[in-house]
């Protein structure tokens, strides 16, 4: 069995747990899992299996929200993420954006604040500029957009070709106003 499908594997069998009915050594347990698992892949290897698992496993609104709340227990938020636009763009694709049901929204809001500043885009830190609101930022919302236009293209692919399309990782989208952090 190859790295990939090993790490596969073990993501999909801890976001499997429900962080809301553990005890806190069972949690305690996860977390640590958590924290091995980037020790021992690599944090981009990592964050490329969480986001499979998300559109592979996830088919509901409530199974990215779970997702979501076990991402940010492990703090993988304040890791950096290479396009967080396309990133969290797909994630509140998933979710509905603008017509999220509001734990889901609150999730991906608390996400978004934090992904983004840890990421090198300061707009979002909400610290310095406390309007901050996913919903009214321009690049997200053409992240959004983008999911939407990619999803519904390969479901036209789809029905004329009666084949499955693969997942995608978030293709970088070039920011010309993006900053590398140092």
């Amino acid at each position: 069995m190859n790295n990939d499908m090993q790490l596969n594997i073990r993501i999909k069998k801890m976001f499997e747990h429900d962080s809301n009915s553990m005890s806190h050594k069972e949690w305690d347990t996860l977390e640590d899992q958590s924290n091995s698992l980037v020790d021992e892949y690599g944090w981009d290897a990592v964050r490329q299996a969480f986001f499979h698992y998300v559109q592979t496993e996830c088919k509901t609104i409530e199974d990215v929200t779970k997702a979501i709340d076990l991402f940010e227990g492990f703090d993988w938020q304040s890791k950096t993420i290479p396009d967080p636009y396309e990133f969290l763009g797909y994630l509140y694709y998933r979710v509905g954006f603008e017509n999220a049901p509001y734990k889901a929204a609150c999730a991906l809001d608390d996400l978004c604040i934090s992904i983004l500043p840890a990421s090198g885009y300061p707009e979002a830190n909400i610290y310095y500029h406390p309007y901050y609101a996913a919903e009214a930022d321009p690049k997200m919302i053409a992240a959004v957009e983008r999911w939407r236009q990619r999803e519904a293209n390969e479901d036209d692919c789809d029905t004329r070709t009666d084949t499955a399309s693969p997942s995608r990782e978030p293709q970088p989208h070039t920011n010309p106003d993006h900053k590398e952090r140092q």
